[in-house]
């Protein structure tokens, strides 16, 4: 069982392009966590859309969730609820974009076709 979260976790975090993904969700995930605590608004901020929208697919299912818990504001429990969410849908998307990338490009130790 740990062997096989570790081969997710790596497929996740072993190339550029999943952690550049994840770099961005952090850093939306941070903005919002920021305009949520510190800067008041007269009127309702989408700062917590932001990080719901890049992790879609997987973070659409937030909608069967009750009110609050989609943009976070529903109190302390639904902000960790879409926290885990969110960093649940960022890192089953970067492992299948590194599982992804690894059938697209070749092997390094592979032979070519017509060598």
């Amino acid at each position: 069982m740990n062997n096989n979260r570790r081969n997710l976790l790596t497929l996740a975090t072993d190339n550029w392009l999943s952690r550049g993904y994840l770099a961005v969700v952090v850093a939306a995930t941070g903005f919002f966590l920021v305009d949520t605590f510190f800067v008041s608004h007269t009127d309702a901020s989408m700062s917590g859309a932001v990080p719901w929208l890049l992790t879609a697919p997987l973070s659409l299912l937030y909608t069967l969730l009750p009110e609050g818990t989609l943009n976070g504001t529903g109190g302390g429990a639904f902000l960790v609820l879409y926290l885990v969410g969110i960093a649940a849908a960022a890192l089953a998307n970067a492992g299948f974009m590194g599982f992804a990338l690894r059938k697209i490009r070749p092997a390094s130790g592979r032979a070519t076709a017509g060598a």
